[in-house]
């Protein structure tokens, strides 16, 4: 009798532990397969961004590397779509789109490279090709959510193996990808922040000037960059060792409340605020993007910063992360030189500040003057956008470098676009597209 009832402890035993292991090895499989869905659905977001600068493009360079980007997003994306548990039939025409997408861009770039721009055919089915990732988006965008609301679990559907996912019209997924193949039976056979605010990488800070300073110097500067009056105790919990060398301090609310803190980077050659980050909740909005944005202003003018005009901005768990740019007297945008604000939107308050770009750009720019007149600037951005203001832009290049362009605000499909033309030579040396939503706008 105790032998029977040993045996049936360690059989439950044996059991749980299986089933157990059983759940977390579907949770695994549920993530993994979530996190190539994502990536996919990211790839093609990247495709459609990327083939809508070509259709504005008017430079065999700039068409080269866009496609070139493209093709090697549509490999990326038919890759993350080979590893979920689809069945071939379902994701056949999905993945044929992918490929051809990726062959017909790499043609394109092989002819851009031999400085041949596209034909009027081939920038028809650049069109028709577009118009169908935008499709394969909108799609993609409502599995996403099904699969976020838990309607699809690809661990589950692994775990019941491959008989039933040829069952197409048991299995959910498959049925997502069935539809969306039939977008694709008449298609042509044949990738929040300020603009180049990736650009700058490394290098030397060219704006970071003054005496080095000892740390009692950085605490004084934190102390009245944060406000005398709103914090207590200051201390350094670190010192930073990059390409900018800064007293790492953290700051405690006056009045000793320690459930937050403030985290700032003062920097050791003429003791700049590199960045400063306030931890605390912001828990409801009460005050509207032109409100924040004037207080972002207010705060900048109070920390001696020249002049200044917002760029873009994003919303986000109710603060507003906002880019500044200089401006020269004559009106020249100063891309280099960007600063990024984040305001609470319940009292104003700057809960963040960046000036890594800021300090990385010079400051003694001389030559502002184009050689190229507007109308010579003008001849070289396609005829398909429509143009809307133009402006003077110093913008950064690869290799620290920097070009003084004509920015070219137009608007194409009713898609707003920056176009840069270099004004010295005439290059088209950037297309950026603007994306707008309820959180913001931002550039790609």
């Amino acid at each position: 009798m105790v032998v029977l009832a040993a045996m049936l402890i360690l059989s439950v035993f044996f059991g749980y532990n299986t089933w157990k292991e059983r759940k977390q090895y579907q949770t695994f499989l549920q993530n993994t397969y979530q996190r190539e869905f994502r990536e996919m659905v990211t790839d093609v977001e990247n495709i459609k961004v990327l083939l809508d600068k070509v259709e504005v493009t008017n430079s065999t360079v700039q068409s080269n590397a866009l496609m070139t980007q493209v093709w090697r997003q549509a490999l990326s994306a038919a890759e993350n779509l080979g590893q979920l548990p689809i069945s071939h039939s379902a994701l056949s025409k999905t993945a044929k789109y992918l490929s051809q997408v990726g062959d017909f861009s790499y043609t394109i770039a092989k002819e851009n490279a031999a400085n041949k721009m596209m034909s009027e055919e081939e920038f028809n089915q650049i069109d028709k090709l577009n118009s169908y990732s935008g499709k394969l988006l909108s799609e993609l965008y409502d599995m996403e959510k099904d699969v976020s609301q838990g309607k699809i679990r690809f661990g589950e559907m692994r775990k019941k193996g491959k008989l039933i996912l040829k069952r197409a019209s048991e299995n959910a997924v498959d049925v997502k990808f069935g539809k969306m193949d039939q977008t694709y039976t008449n298609y042509p056979v044949l990738i929040y922040d300020g603009p180049f605010s990736e650009n700058v990488i490394g290098g030397k800070a060219k704006g970071l000037d003054g005496e080095r300073i000892n740390k009692e110097k950085a605490l004084a500067v934190a102390r009245k960059f944060l406000g005398a009056d709103k914090v207590g105790e200051i201390k350094q919990v670190s010192s930073g060792s990059g390409v900018i060398h800064t007293y790492g301090l953290q700051a405690i609310p006056k009045g000793g409340e320690e459930d937050y803190q403030i985290n700032i980077d003062v920097t050791k050659t003429g003791g700049h605020v590199l960045w400063m980050l306030n931890s605390r909740d912001v828990l409801e909005k009460n005050l509207s993007n032109e409100e924040a944005a004037k207080k972002a202003k207010e705060f900048l003018k109070k920390q001696g910063f020249g002049e200044l005009v917002e760029s873009y901005y994003l919303n986000e768990d109710n603060t507003t992360m906002m880019t500044f740019i200089g401006v020269t007297k004559e009106g020249v945008l100063l891309y280099p030189d960007l600063l990024k604000v984040k305001v609470a939107l319940d009292n104003g308050e700057v809960v963040g500040f960046d000036s890594y770009h800021y300090l990385m750009a010079p400051k003694n720019r001389k030559n502002l003057t184009p050689k190229l007149t507007e109308a010579q600037a003008k001849a070289k951005v396609t005829q398909r956008l429509e143009i809307e203001r133009v402006k003077l832009a110093v913008i950064p290049l690869p290799g620290n470098r920097e070009a003084l362009t004509y920015e070219f605000k137009g608007k194409y499909k009713n898609n707003d676009f920056f176009v840069y033309i270099n004004a010295e030579n005439g290059n088209e040396e950037n297309i950026l597209q603007i994306i707008k939503d309820e959180n913001g706008t931002l550039t790609q």
